[in-house]
């Protein structure tokens, strides 16, 4: 993306946009992953303080969508880690795979951060320490 016009002409436009696009989709769903738990939280509040006949169809169809996404979201994410793996690896995660949504959680955690960094430390690269652990290969 340093030359968007040179990135175009060896991807070609349509290539260009999907990626554009898959990208910032990812940015975006990684920044409002919390907000949409915050308004699915609030709306199921919502709709099972009111009676049932008091719930208009529109608002109810917009949270059914909204649950099948985040949901549908967590097995397609789980579907494409589990599915390379073979049935060892599998066992070794165990109980774990309940935790994807923390696990969402966390990554928005970390690209809210990184937002808040490149502005107020834009140089700045937060980065993993790694130790050498003194084995040598």
């Amino acid at each position: 993306m340093r030359d968007p016009r040179r990135l175009i002409r060896e991807m070609g436009p349509a290539a260009f946009c999907i990626s554009q696009l898959t990208i910032g989709g990812m940015l975006i769903s990684s920044l409002l992953h919390p907000l949409i738990i915050v308004f699915m939280a609030l709306g199921a509040y919502s709709m099972l303080a009111a009676p049932a006949d008091d719930i208009p169809a529109s608002v109810l169809s917009l949270f059914v969508i909204d649950t099948i996404n985040v949901f549908g979201s967590y097995l397609v994410f789980l579907g494409l880690g589990l599915g390379p793996m073979i049935g060892h690896e599998r066992r070794l995660i165990g109980w774990r795979w309940t935790g994807v949504s923390l696990y969402w959680l966390m990554t928005s955690a970390a690209a809210w951060r990184a937002v808040l960094e490149l502005r107020s430390r834009p140089f700045f690269w937060n980065k993993t320490p790694h130790h050498p652990s003194g084995k040598r290969a």
